[in-house]
């Protein structure tokens, strides 16, 4: 099953929010994927091995995994297209 980390350097209510807004697109689009939610700053991307990451904030990853700018889920701004991105990293 195709991974995504949820990255932020945000709240966990935020994290979680984007976590929920994510998942419900992905059901939308019938594509399952495992996603978790981590701090950008405590997390150790090559131990989570993901296909993707989503990217809350200015932060940056450093590995050579695809990441996506999730700043759309928290303006509520072209949320279907992040989501459209990442099913397409994924599938």
């Amino acid at each position: 099953m195709a991974k995504v980390l949820v990255a932020t350097g945000t709240s966990q209510n935020k994290m979680n929010k984007v976590v929920d807004l994510l998942k419900k697109g992905l059901d939308e689009r019938n594509v399952s994927a495992d996603i978790v939610a981590e701090n950008i700053y405590e997390a150790d991307v090559s131990a989570i091995n993901p296909d993707v990451v989503v990217l809350v904030g200015v932060n940056k990853v450093n590995a050579d995994i695809p990441t996506v700018d999730g700043v759309p889920f928290m303006t509520g701004i072209g949320i279907d297209g992040v989501i459209d991105e990442v099913v397409s990293h994924i599938s």
